[in-house]
């Protein structure tokens, strides 16, 4: 395995992270051994948030007895103080620890959402737990690279979980990647198979290496995926004339259906969730089913069924979406698959 530096923290950390939003999925015991073999593999990062059903709880029995050597990323998606610290308390009983290595705000991908945590005292509430020891690093989870500028006024942050992968490369356009660098921001990639739908893992790998400062936060539900993981991540080799003609082709593909999460096409006139409604296919792969059938989506796709096609989520769709159409495609999916 190899090791590196994660920015500002100065951490040590695995040149991969385990993801554990998928923990629900499995069996508790067979999670806590794939905990367990990805630590003899030598992956020593881990991320979770304390909306990941079951996640928090798992990992605080799996590394009982190994905490002081792994870093555990955990987040809370709360915008109301009380709530934060709830979630904030909560994690570290259910991780079974007194210190969590770095906590992130969750999903801040607008600016009323960073002011939000500001007016509320959401900010400062964290960095009095920085300041008890409870804390070691602080960070922002967040799909809109347009909103990452104002995170550099929180003077502790450290972290950045971003997507990242050949079909999102937003983030490290020239301007926002050499901030990163001048800042020493410690970054990490989320979705770095693009949420389970794209498909060539040896590919997603030669596209990251292109970006040795991100560390993948990668997925993982079975030895199968531990293992193919670490067989690509061990391997050198860069993108080719063919792999680019292979990201070219995929590209032209899902060029026109690749939501971002980002946002950016709501509100909706018709009050459609429609970043919720253009990642049912992503729910059902990462989500437990009973989690997924108890997300509220019944509501939302009977809400979306109203859309009328006005075209305004697309016109406000920075990577140009043909959004009603991801729209219909994703309610043709769920009512395909409605038990």
């Amino acid at each position: 395995m190899e090791y590196k530096i994660l920015g500002k923290t100065g951490l040590t950390v695995s040149s991969i992270a385990f993801g554990a939003l998928q923990f629900a999925r499995i069996d508790r015991k067979e999670a806590i051994n794939l905990v367990h073999l990805a630590y003899d593999y030598g992956i020593n990062l881990i991320d979770t948030a304390h909306n990941y059903p079951g996640s928090e709880e798992i990992l605080g029995e799996a590394l009982k007895n190994i905490r002081d050597k792994i870093y555990i990323i955990t987040k809370s998606l709360s915008r109301n103080k009380k709530e934060f610290l709830n979630d904030f308390n909560m994690s570290l009983k259910k991780l079974n620890t007194d210190y969590i290595d770095i906590f992130m705000f969750h999903s801040i991908s607008k600016e009323n959402e960073f002011e939000l945590l500001k007016n509320e005292g959401i900010i400062e509430a964290l960095v009095k737990e920085k300041k008890k020891g409870k804390v070691r690093f602080i960070g922002f989870s967040c799909h809109n690279p347009q909103v990452i500028d104002r995170f550099y006024e929180l003077d502790d942050f450290s972290t950045l979980m971003v997507p990242l992968n050949f079909m999102t490369g937003e983030y490290v356009q020239k301007q926002i990647y050499e901030k990163f660098e001048q800042f020493n921001i410690g970054l990490l990639a989320m979705k770095p198979f693009g949420g389970g739908r794209l498909a060539d893992i040896e590919l997603c790998f030669k596209f990251l290496r292109n970006y040795p400062k991100f560390i993948p936060v990668a997925g993982m539900q079975n030895l199968k995926e531990l293992e193919e993981n670490i067989k690509y991540l061990g391997q050198a080799d860069l993108l080719n004339e063919n792999d680019k003609e292979k990201i070219k082709k995929i590209s032209q593909e899902l060029g026109t259906k690749f939501c971002r999460q980002c946002g950016y096409c709501m509100p909706c006139p018709k009050n459609i969730s429609i970043t919720d409604v253009n990642f049912i296919k992503v729910y059902y792969k990462q989500m437990p089913m009973d989690k997924f059938y108890n997300m509220g989506l019944k509501e939302i796709v009977k809400t979306a069924k109203t859309c009328t096609e006005c075209g305004e989520c697309s016109e406000k769709c920075p990577f140009n979406l043909d959004v009603p159409a991801i729209i219909k495609e994703n309610i043709e999916f769920y009512e395909s698959i409605s038990i």
